[in-house]
């Protein structure tokens, strides 16, 4: 709810419980005033808890283990919001005998049946699942019941204060405790096997009839933020038409009241006119249909540690009030099926203003299973990334990750990456960059490192007759055959246009005819007279003396094909001379002067497309570095990698501080899941919104661009999404990059990126990280 993506949203994770009320009010029975049917109300408890625990993975994880040795010391928390209703019995199932025999096992055992419940737990069971809810898992339940010992047994040593209760893991700790001071808990001994909850009541509530959608109708959220472990709400609903009856009344006695005042000429009047206005305001709201009122609403939370000044940790429009001598009771009241009423300050409340306030939130985003991302950085939930999401749930395949250079883009590329390579996926990793290498953490997670040095001695390892296979259904090549074609058209453009619809053809004619890569298509074809030597002598000629077009151009049938084997594959650029066009260069790749920059593009361009094919069926993963070189050389590549991507079972990582690359190429149609990360650029970072309709949110635009350090250097910003570094000094840092995680489900939430600090140290994206790799190897050495 908080990390909803609109308003509207936000108010859609509430409807569940306000229509739990409403479905509840109508099994009030009938009447128009309360004293008369109050007795037919429902009483319900409203629970959350919010435990701390350790990380551990998806037991069905092919990584549990590594995954458990990485993020085991992780905090996370586990979060449930259960909703139970007390059942009525009814003696028997109707029938006159049935009911003798349930009055007689009543008098012989003190308690009714089970069996008489049976009618209204059905009827409670259709209201409930009628408005959105299911049946607790046994874990949840357990939880409910032992939240107090972070789900463990329940049965705990307590030692109660005035204003908390202290919780002991073990007997002797309990007496450790117990024979240094029993009521001063500030002399014991530190320990680990003891902790505190402080109870509070909710007091007031003076919400003023604020909007929903208001960020103050979300009183739950602070409370949570500032350690609330269990949030208790009991209370009796009432249907919408009785309250307006009793608003009537009210409205009666307070002009009563104002008519006996006016009377005895007592002139203090103003308090009780805005209260009798007020009350009609309201009673005119419930005449246009009003929510469910919960009456006797007893609202108790119970914070982590020793809270001295408890009323300090309410949010705007809530007074708290410390339950002073009654910390026991207030304990037990949060007990699910507890008759112990502890809480003094009970209230009459419109459902809205609990179904509303963040009550069942959780911030939760990503897959069920996968690379581990991260957590969420509100309420620390595991955040995951799938391979194999797009394809079982036929989505959009793209997964773009947004990011400034320096703001944690390459770190998540070999996060990711070494985390598929653990489970046994086939990747490719394509890193463009000249001067950068991912050669530590290649070492570090055994993936397979080459450099493009070795293709541009080959003989069309990447041709795209080799690279490109036929369509499934038909056996035709033509895909194949356009790929040729327009590599020609990008690296050595025809004086003539026409020459090229020849070219096209005598490639077509030469692969009908057996050959196996273009350069050998188009010898079969001039031998047959099929294309002209003029046409094709400048193809040959550019390749004799260019090799980093003869990597894409092949002319012999036996030469080696482009492949992958199972696990990862790292291609850099190595000693080869990428000559690349600036990023603000728009246009197609045939159009640039500098034959270099055009031959780079279509060597990039064609490993793309050897990795997809390469990976076709395998569900494997490709990682492309500086994904702006496609969008720039190749947009219909990209789009045509967008439409066939899901169908091959391969699922591509784009990387890119430029996402308005993306987004005016067309792509936004094929993408499904996005990391977005800090971007200075206000254009830029509204682009990368734009790809999921967010562009509007000022909320996430502005932490986007936040800076990592507050003005004038006056401290760090936490506000940004930068990686925050210690100001003491100290190993480690505040709090690593955050990025806004967009999901298959339509979530979006900020993830802190997690990474131990072996693998910081294995990172490398940088000059001065290659660097310092090689010093520290050096004084290893030495």
């Amino acid at each position: 709810m908080t990390d909803a993506r609109s308003p509207e949203d936000a108010l859609n994770v509430g409807v569940p419980l306000f229509n739990a009320y409403e479905e509840l009010s109508r099994l009030a029975g009938r009447g128009k005033h309360r004293r008369q049917v109050k007795g037919t109300y429902r009483e319900t408890h409203a629970l959350l808890l919010n435990i701390p625990t350790r990380f551990t993975p998806n037991p069905r994880s092919a990584i549990r283990d590594h995954l458990t040795r990485e993020f085991g010391g992780q905090e996370v928390l586990k979060r449930a919001a259960l909703f139970g209703v007390k059942l009525r019995p009814t003696y028997g199932n109707g029938g006159w005998r049935a009911a003798i025999d349930s009055v007689v096992e009543t008098l012989q055992y003190g308690g009714a049946p089970l069996s008489d419940f049976d009618k209204d737990r059905d009827e409670v069971d259709s209201a409930l699942s009628r408005a959105g809810f299911s049946v607790p898992a046994a874990t949840d339940l357990h939880m409910a019941d032992s939240w107090w010992n972070f789900g463990h047994s329940a049965g705990v040593p307590v030692l109660p204060h005035e204003e908390h209760i202290h919780y002991f893991r073990t007997v002797a700790a309990a007496h450790a405790a117990h024979n240094v001071d029993p009521s001063e808990c500030s002399d014991w001994p530190v320990q680990d096997a003891e902790h505190a909850i402080s109870f509070a009541s909710v007091e007031e509530f003076d919400l003023h009839y604020i909007d929903a959608k208001e960020a103050d109708a979300q009183w739950v959220t602070p409370l949570l933020d500032q350690g609330a472990r269990v949030i208790s709400i009991r209370a009796l609903v009432e249907p919408a038409a009785v309250t307006r009856e009793e608003l009537r009344g009210q409205q009666r006695r307070y002009r009563q009241d104002l008519a006996a005042l006016a009377e005895q000429n007592k002139m203090d009047r103003q308090e009780l006119y805005e209260r009798e206005a007020e009350i009609g305001s309201v009673e005119n709201a419930y005449a246009k249909g009003g929510p469910a009122t919960l009456t006797e609403t007893s609202v108790i939370v119970g914070f982590s540690g020793v809270i001295e000044d408890i009323e300090k940790l309410a949010p705007p429009g809530l007074v708290l009030s410390s339950m002073v001598n009654r910390q026991p009771a207030a304990w037990h009241e949060t007990m699910v099926c507890s008759n112990v009423r502890a809480n003094p300050h009970i209230h009459d409340l419109p459902s809205t203003t609990v179904a509303y306030s963040a009550f069942p939130s959780v911030s939760r985003v990503g897959d069920e299973d996968g690379a581990l991302i991260g957590l969420t950085e509100r309420d620390r939930q595991p955040a995951y990334a799938s391979h194999r999401a797009v394809a079982d749930e036929g989505t959009y395949p793209l997964f773009p990750v947004y990011a400034a250079s320096g703001s944690g883009k390459s770190a998540v590329l070999q996060l990711l990456a070494d985390q598929f390579h653990r489970a046994g996926i086939s990747q490719l990793i394509v890193n463009p960059q000249q001067g950068a290498t991912l050669a530590g953490v290649a070492e570090y997670s055994g993936w397979r490192r080459q450099t493009l040095d070795a293709f541009v001695s080959s003989d069309g390892v990447l041709d795209p007759i080799r690279i490109i296979p036929p369509d499934e259904e038909t056996g035709s090549r033509a895909e194949a055959v356009s790929k040729a074609q327009s590599m020609i058209a990008n690296v050595i453009p025809p004086r003539d246009p026409f020459d090229l619809n020849r070219i096209g053809y005598a490639i077509d004619w030469g692969v009908n005819h057996g050959a196996t890569a273009t350069g050998e298509a188009l010898m079969l074809a001039r031998e047959a007279g099929k294309i002209t030597a003029e046409i094709t002598d400048p193809i040959f000629e550019f390749a004799e003396y260019n090799p980093m077009f003869r990597a894409t151009f092949g002319m012999h049938p036996a030469s080696e094909v482009f492949s992958l084997s199972n696990g990862t594959t790292l291609i850099e650029v190595g000693s080869t001379s990428l000559t690349l066009p600036p990023q603000g260069w728009v246009g197609e790749a045939g159009s640039l002067s500098d034959p270099g920059m055009r031959t780079s593009m279509n060597l990039i361009r064609m490993l793309i497309w050897g990795g997809m094919s390469a990976l076709r069926g395998r569900n494997g993963v490709i990682h492309f570095d500086e994904s702006w070189i496609l969008e720039k050389a190749a947009p219909a590549d990209l789009d045509m990698v967008g439409r066939l991507a899901r169908k091959w079972r391969v699922l591509p990582f784009l990387y890119t501080q430029k996402p308005s690359g993306q987004r005016d190429i067309g792509l936004k149609g094929y993408v499904s899941r996005a990391l977005i990360g800090h971007i200075k650029d206000e254009k830029e970072a509204r682009a990368a919104l734009e790809m999921f309709d967010l562009e509007d949110n000022v909320d996430y635009l502005r932490r986007i661009t936040a800076p990592r350090y507050l003005a004038d250097g006056a401290g760090v910003n936490w506000d940004s999404l930068q990686h925050l570094p210690r100001t003491d000094g100290g190993p480690g840092v505040l709090r690593g990059s955050v990025f806004y995680y967009a999901d298959l489900r339509n979530r979006v939430a900020p993830v802190e990126v997690i990474l131990n600090e072996e693998f910081i140290r294995m990172l490398q994206v940088t000059p001065e990280d290659v660097a310092r790799k090689k010093r520290e190897a050096q004084l290893s050495a030495v």
